[in-house]
Parts: structure tokens; sequence; C-alpha cells
């Protein structure tokens, strides 16, 4: 029954009904009861009352517009599809083509290149072997001869510019480094601590009061003017901008480790003194007159006179050359199973660092050297450089630009040199940095005896 009137529901809601859907309603209500034919004869007579198609269109009709429809969608997408595809294609093969362009060096358009350069080479050995001006002359990159950046060469396996790289830039690493939006910044330090008293009963508590000092960091320009021939930015394989920059970053890095190690509070460091020349630092003033006279009491002597709470995260600040020394030092205190003293350094293990008596040892190119060797000089530090220094640079750090016109100075600084009449361009370099010893008794320097009268 509820199957029935779902059925005849359903076929009023369309709105037609077909023949056999008729005959189909008519045959189930027949096996009804009479009761259940009379309740529902209303409805089963409205079913046959319905048309037998939708009023204006068969429902083949229907059916055939929504084929053709459903073909149209397919046509127009597969037209679409094959045009879109072979867009994806052409696109494809150019960056193919363009990588293949830009495989590298070896690639056979690159080849080309650097045989064609390969070729000169030979043909400066040629004129430099039988003494031909023309030919050295038509190799140089200036037109009078003398090449400002030397002779810009290649060969088969090498492009790139052989030099060797110094390791700087201990002061920026191992001190306090700061980034400062303003060209200076002020540090406070403990001038004055407090005073504890022992107090008797019902005795007066005395009262004690903490000074702060307080001091500059000046901020101040390492800059510097690179000028390039065009002819070796446009025709060489050398990455210049790339070699020059690294090659400034390492000037400048090299700059600040001698402006804040040995400084000596000149123009030519920057109005820096370094902490090896600067006379608030602790101070062990060995018995000799030389670097190779330091012994391992002078070098345990720089621990002891630092404060303890210098101590946990201290190193030891020299020269390679100096640590050569330190190498052969024995500790007499304690005896070696040969029966001499102990080596005071200990070379690096898998899991720490090299160490001098116990505490960890960093080189700096700018200290002292053992060819610096002289009377009443320090070279070697021994402290927290984190603890004792701040650092400061600009926070936009370093800034680079570019010109093609202009008059710079030569290296000679005897001269102006004409960008445009030249066909020369110009890089400059500039950075704002500086350093403050806030807390010189962090560290200490071991300083050489005073010649004698």
């Amino acid at each position: 029954m509820n199957k029935l009137l779902k059925l005849i529901n359903e076929l009023l809601k369309r709105g037609y009904a077909s023949a056999s859907e008729k005959q189909e309603i008519a045959a189930k209500v027949k096996e009804l009861k009479a009761e259940d034919q009379e309740a529902i004869a209303d409805n089963a007579d409205a079913v046959n009352d319905l048309p037998e198609k939708k009023e204006g269109k068969g429902q083949e009709g229907a059916d055939d517009e929504d084929a053709q429809v459903e073909e149209g969608v397919k046509s127009l997408f597969d037209r679409h599809a094959n045009r879109i595809k072979s867009e994806i294609k052409t696109w494809l093969a150019e960056q193919h083509e363009l990588m293949e362009k830009s495989a590298g060096v070896y690639h056979p358009e690159v080849r080309a290149k650097r045989k064609a350069l390969s070729d000169r080479l030979h043909d400066y050995m040629k004129g430099l072997f039988s003494g031909s001006e023309t030919i050295m002359k038509e190799l140089t990159t200036d037109a009078t001869g003398s090449p400002y950046a030397g002779y810009a060469v290649d060969a088969e396996l090498a492009a790139e510019i052989r030099h060797l790289m110094t390791q700087y830039g201990v002061a920026r690493r191992e001190m306090t480094a700061i980034p400062l939006t303003k060209h200076s910044y002020k540090a406070n330090d403990l001038a004055t601590d407090i005073t504890t008293y022992w107090v008797d009963e019902a005795g007066s508590i005395l009262s004690s009061q903490v000074v702060l000092g307080q001091d500059t960091l000046e901020l101040k320009k390492l800059a510097v003017i690179v000028a390039l021939t065009s002819e070796l930015l446009e025709d060489s394989e050398i990455d210049w901008i790339a070699f020059i920059g690294e090659r400034v970053a390492e000037g400048f890095a090299k700059a600040e480790d001698l402006a804040f190690f040995i400084g000596d509070g000149t123009s030519t460091y920057g109005s820096f003194t370094g902490l090896l020349r600067n006379a608030s630092v602790n101070e062990v003033t060995m018995t000799g007159t030389t670097f190779a006279s330091m012994d391992a009491e002078d070098l345990l002597d720089m621990i002891d006179k630092t404060p303890s709470g210098a101590l946990a995260n201290a190193k030891f600040f020299m020269h390679r050359t100096i640590r050569s020394i330190i190498r052969k030092l024995r500790a007499d205190a304690v005896t070696a199973a040969d029966g001499k003293g102990v080596y005071l350094y200990q070379a690096p293990s898998d899991g720490g660092p090299e160490t001098i008596w116990g505490y960890p040892v960093t080189l700096v190119e700018a200290c002292p050297s053992i060819t610096d060797s002289a009377a009443d000089t320090s070279f070697v530090l021994f402290g927290d450089l984190r603890k004792a220094c701040i650092l400061g640079y600009k926070a936009s750090g370093l800034k680079v630009s570019r010109f093609n016109s202009g008059m710079i100075r030569n290296v000679a600084n005897n001269a102006d040199i004409n960008l445009i009449t030249t066909d020369r361009e110009a890089i400059r370099f500039t950075e704002r940095t500086g350093y403050l010893c806030i807390l010189p008794t962090a560290v200490t320097k071991l300083t050489t005896a005073a010649a004698s009268a």
C-alpha cells in the first residue's frame, strides 16, 4: 500500500505517465482490499487522467537534446584542451632550450667561447716569450698598456681567480654584536657596587649606593671604491661583482680585527684603541723582552689575573705563530710519563677544541706575530670578549652602489679617474661599524718586559 502511494505521488508530481505506468497502477489497485481501493480511488483516477508525455516535447526529444548538449561540451573542451596542450609543449621546448644554453661552462656554446679565450692566452704567452709589445698591448685591459686589473685569462679547467683566503672576522664573531639604527650607542656599566655590612644587635645599618658609568660607542665608516674596465665586466667569464664583493667583505673584517685588537687610536684604525693597547685591560708582564721568552707560568698568571666571572666562557686569543711557541711549552709542576712536564697545549679531540691550560684557543690574524716580537709589547689575550666588548654595526648593513660616470681618486691618490672617458665602472662599498670595551677587566693581556736602560 505505501509503495503504491509513493509511486502515485511521484507520477502526479512529475505531471505525466506512460500507458504502461497507468496499467501498472490500475493492476496494483485491484490487488488491494475494497476499503483500500476506495481510499486511493481519487488519486488512482488522477494518475489515469495524466498525459502520456510532457507537453511541448517528448521524453525522447529531451533525451536527444541532453545528448547534443553533452556532445557539444565535450567537443568544446577537446578543442581548447588541444590548444592548451600545444601551448604547454611549446613553452616546455623553450625552457629546455634555455636550460641547454645555460647548462654550464662545458656547454658547446660556452666551450667555444672558452676556447677563444684560451687562444688569446696562447697568443699572450707567445708575445711574452717573443717580446712582442704589439701582441701584449692588444691583450691588456687598458688602452695605455698598463691594466689596473692585470690580465684576465682563462683556461679549460678554471675561470675563477686563484687567491688565498685568510680568516678574519674574529671580533665580530666573539664580541657581543648588536645592530644599531643610529650612529651611536650609550652603554651602562657598574662603576661602583653596593657595600654590605655586619651589624651588631640594635646597631645602625649603613647605606650604600649603586653608581653607574656610561660610555658611548661611536660608529665609524669603512669604505672602498673599486674601478673596473668595461672589457672586464663584459668579456670575461669571471663574475667580477661576486668576487670583488667577497674580497671587500674580507677586507672589512680584517680592518675591524686590526682596529679592535691592535688599534692605536689613530685614523689608521678608525681612531679605535684595540684591546692589546687598552690601558684598562688586566695585564701580566713577563720577565723576558721577547715573545719566545714566554713560559707556562705566564699563561697561568693570565688565568689567575682574570676575574672568575669571566672564566666560564674564556678563551686565549693569539696569532697562529704564537701558538707554535706555546705548543712547545711544558708545565714542570706536572710530570708526564717521560719524566718531563706535560705540554700545556692539547690538540683538538673528536668532541672538543684545542686548548691551553684547559681553555679554548682562537687564532687571530690581526694579533702580533712572532716577527713583531719586541720589548713592552702586548701580544696574547685571555678572557671573555662577549662580556668585555660590544661591537655595533649599522642595521642597514653593507651598502653597495654602482656608477658608470663621475670622477674617482686613483689608487696612488695623486690623480682622478674619469669613468666616462676611460670607459670604466666603479663600485662603492660602505659600512658603519665600531666597538666599545665596556668591561676591560673581563680580559687580560700578556706583555713582554720593558727593555733595560
